[in-house]
């Protein structure tokens, strides 16, 4: 090829590999005005380059992209895909994310490097850390090969093991250039030190200027094109002219180098011995994967099955408490020693430091959901499979990078989260409601009916229960309608929380329920016990699924029955979704007067339909005419909830039930959403009006000197005009 490729390398992250490469692409432009190609190649931390350009807002099209039409495509056809930088640069990432990058085989990398050739004079590759299979196509193919080290003991220790390790591999000591970057000519480690703990010379020293490199970076400008008269810019323009004039990168393409070396690290299993490959390839048969996917996962995942798999051999997890710091310590340090047995191949600290956390987590906690579970943002996680898992924020759904080992490790968690609380999980019973230790609710489903493996959906529990304030300030609702609702619940009215899936149901009850008096005695019922009151007198009932033999199931409409033994002041039932509606009918009917509940329904006249559908599961064989009639006397307000286009939730009617007028419930809008179009921002605009309906139980809250807001029924309700997104719905 004529093209020729300057490789950029190092053996620890942190020394300035990415900054080089993008510094010097700008400079070599700047130089020889030809065609540079910037390509970033770095598994790990695949898209720093992008970053440091300043175009993370349009990423450019990656090797990703291009691999699977590397069979059709022509250099002409390549060209009008390659993205720009202003400066004159084309910009080349390797994926979208490390799980992608981790999935390109070195031949296509090669490939692509002669569909490039005709259509570039330079191209620079940042090849991240160390040797990986990847990387050593690179280094096969490159004019120059530039090992980025600074002036940091261990960093030249590892630098002089890592250049060692290059010239085991056959690479010779000719090609081998050592680049010393955020040198301090004035400080105590010379050229002379560095050279000697290397054992090679210093091709160029780069001077350490964080007053020109910092603001570069945080900025997305590289200083070669932002302070082009910088000294550090300066440096790097004298290092490309003396390459280019002195031919030094023409020369070092005539060094005779090796051919088809290969070490394992391309993201497959291949850096393990082959004796770790044949006890990795067991463990997988003995855990139930194929025997045909045990080569083929990643060199990352394949360690960390290792480390599980001779944990397991000298730890009793079984016996031990994962609650317990002490021992977690213990499992640490014992994981940690592994490590330097299994992956010793992985050089950098820090990686090695994350996978043994990551494997502790997964054996005594929840593996990778440990860091959502601890970041208030999220507030639902999915978890399809073991490669896949979503979060919620802000309303959005986003795929993260984060993983499970395998399907039996996904299963381990799940087996984890719901044996404390007694509930069972297995070919029998595949799908279990459950709830972690903070309350976050847990729905997991496993094979056979989750065909892609086993399946977590967790609704966080919110450590700091929202107030209505917090309702109001999110736009959810407005203060005059929070008083509205606090007026119905000090009323003893019945009311009915009606909404779509994630639209808040559950966080407008718990929010309702805290209005409640103190001196009442409240019984909540649930499937899952998620609600968070904070008066004194409350009983909590929980339903129990089944035993093995398939008895001693304790369902919500038992609690709810059982319930009217218990002299409830109130009772409140987390969600009516069966046959237990007959039952919160007749509670409510016989002096329970003040009872909540919430059911899925996407308006208030749905939410009557499906009310009088669920009462018809227990049975009785009612005429329709006589449960409409229990439901209008029964319940007096339904607030409706709806979960909008850009993922806030809104209370977008309040209606009174009015009676029946012939067959038919009639229901009274009292409050209404409006919706006026989207902002700028993308986010819902809309109003809260009142419809002028004035609600025949007003008389009541008088007589009970409970007082509402003057006007509150007459016109537009006042407040946030729904901005904000209100978090999910815990």
């Amino acid at each position: 090829m004529s093209v020729r490729i300057v490789a950029v390398t190092g053996a620890r992250d942190g020394v300035g590999k990415s900054t080089f490469a993008v510094n010097a692409a700008l400079s070599l432009l700047k130089e020889t005005r030809g065609r540079i190609l910037l390509m970033d190649l770095d598994v790990e931390s695949c898209g720093d380059c992008v970053s440091l350009l300043g175009m993370d807002g349009t990423p450019p099209k990656s090797v990703a992209d291009f691999v699977p039409y590397l069979d059709s495509l022509q250099p002409g056809q390549l060209r009008q895909y390659i993205s720009a930088h202003p400066a004159g640069i084309g910009v080349m990432p390797l994926a979208a994310s490390p799980k992608l990058a981790a999935d390109i085989a070195p031949a296509d990398v090669a490939r692509l490097f002669q569909l490039l050739a005709p259509l570039c004079d330079y191209i620079v590759v940042d090849c991240g850390v160390g040797v990986s299979d990847l990387s050593i196509k690179v280094f096969e193919l490159c004019a120059g090969l530039f090992v980025l080290a600074t002036p940091d003991i261990a960093v030249l220790k590892h630098s002089r093991r890592y250049l060692d390790r290059l010239q085991h591999l056959q690479f010779p000591k000719e090609l081998l250039k050592v680049v010393l970057n955020r040198h301090d000519a004035k400080g105590r480690v010379t050229l002379d030190l560095v050279s000697r703990s290397l054992g090679r010379k210093v091709m160029v020293s780069i001077p350490d200027e964080p007053d020109t490199a910092l603001p570069a970076a945080l900025e997305g400008q590289a200083f070669s094109i932002g302070q082009p008269r910088a000294r550090l810019s300066r440096v790097y323009d004298e290092f490309m002219r003396k390459l280019v004039e002195m031919k030094l990168l023409e020369k070092m393409l005539e060094v005779a180098r090796p051919q088809g070396v290969t070490v394992g690290g391309s993201g497959r299993a291949a850096q393990l011995t082959e004796a770790q490959h044949q006890e990795l390839d067991g463990y997988q048969k003995k855990r139930g994967s194929k025997a045909k996917d045990a080569r083929r996962v990643d060199n990352r995942t394949a360690v960390k099955m290792l480390l599980h798999k001779r944990m397991v051999e000298v730890i009793d997890l079984k016996n031990m408490d994962a609650d317990d710091e002490a021992l977690r310590k213990r499992v640490n340090e014992a994981v940690a020693r592994l490590m330097d047995e299994v992956g010793a191949h992985i050089a950098d600290r820090n990686e090695r430091r994350q996978i043994v956390k990551e494997v502790v987590d997964e054996a005594l906690g929840l593996g990778p959901l440990e860091d959502f579970l601890d970041d208030d943002r999220v507030t639902e996680i999915m978890v399809n499979s073991a490669n896949a898992i979503y979060i919620e924020i802000d309303g959005k759904l986003q795929r993260t990078d984060a993983s499970f080992t395998d399907d039996a490790q996904l299963l381990g968690v799940i087996e984890r989260i719901v044996a404390p609380i007694g509930r069972r999980i297995d070919e029998k019973s595949p799908m279990v409601d459950a709830r972690l230790q903070d309350g976050s609710r847990v729905n997991a489903v496993i094979p056979p009916l989750a065909l892609d493996g086993p399946s977590i959906t967790i609704r966080k529990f919110s450590r700091d229960p929202f107030k209505v304030k917090d309702l109001v300030r999110f736009g959810s609702l407005t203060p005059e309608i929070a008083d509205f609702l606090r007026a119905c619940v000090e009323a003893r009215l019945n009311m009915l929380i009606s909404g779509g899936t994630g639209s808040g149901k559950t966080t407008l009850l718990n929010v309702m329920s805290n209005f409640i008096p103190p001196d009442e005695r409240i019984v909540t019922v649930e499937d899952s016990a998620e609600l968070q009151l904070n008066q004194p007198h409350i009983v909590r009932l929980e339903t129990r699924p089944p035993n093995i033999e398939g008895e001693g199931a304790i369902t919500i409409r038992d609690l709810v029955r059982n319930s009217l033994r218990m002299r409830p002041d109130r009772i409140v039932v987390g969600e009516c979704r069966g046959s237990e509606a007959i039952d919160m009918l007749q509670a409510m009917n016989t002096g329970h007067d003040g009872s909540l509940t919430t059911i899925h329904s996407n308006s208030p006249r749905d939410c009557i339909a499906r009310l009088e559908t669920l009462v018809m599961f227990a049975g009785l064989e009612l005429p329709s005419r006589a449960i409409r009639e229990q439901m209008a006397s029964a319940i007096h307000i339904i607030v409706q909830l709806n979960r909008l286009s850009d993922g806030s939730r809104r209370v977008t009617q309040i209606s009174e039930i009015t009676g029946m007028e012939g067959q038919v419930i009639t229901l009274q809008d009292i409050f209404i959403y409006k919706q006026e179009g989207l902002g700028e921002d993308g986010k819902v605009q809309g109003r809260f009006l009142a419809t002028g309906f004035v609600p025949r139980f007003v008389k009541d809250l008088q007589a009970r000197g409970i007082a509402l807001p003057q006007g509150i029924f007459a016109g537009p309700a006042a407040g946030n005009p729904a901005g904000r997104s209100v978090p999910r719905g815990r």
